[in-house]
């Protein structure tokens, strides 16, 4: 799995309306691209002053399903239409999920922990 990771600072004038609508929009990305698994919105709880207040994570199953994802016609007329007006900065990056740890230990997700040179089970 793919996460595609936006991390957006916005511009001053930019209201809480126009954030939730940018967000509401996002829903074309799961509707219109097969490639897209699932998308998750959120807002930054952290106490650290550096501006960027939103995140929109788009799960994907690999690379094929990013590179289909980052050039369909939906992605690229929801960025112009919905973020790029209101965005004052915009960070993304790619990242494969290549091991998740769960709180249980008996309970491993092992996505792709064997191309990362990772090996079952983990010694604690």
């Amino acid at each position: 799995m793919i996460r595609h990771i936006v991390i957006v600072k916005w511009r001053q004038d930019t209201t809480e309306g126009d954030i939730v609508e940018a967000f509401k929009a996002a829903r074309v990305l799961l509707e219109d691209i097969d490639a897209v698994e699932r998308v998750t919105l959120g807002r930054n709880r952290a106490e650290v002053d550096h501006g960027f207040t939103h995140v929109l994570i788009v799960d994907l199953a690999d690379g094929e399903a990013l590179r289909s994802y980052l050039d369909h016609p939906s992605r690229v007329r929801y960025l112009r239409e919905h973020l790029l007006p209101l965005e004052e900065q915009r960070i993304e990056i790619d990242v494969g999920v290549d091991m998740t740890l769960r709180r249980d230990a008996t309970v491993r997700d092992w996505e792709h922990g064997a191309s990362a040179g990772m090996s079952f089970p983990i010694d604690k």
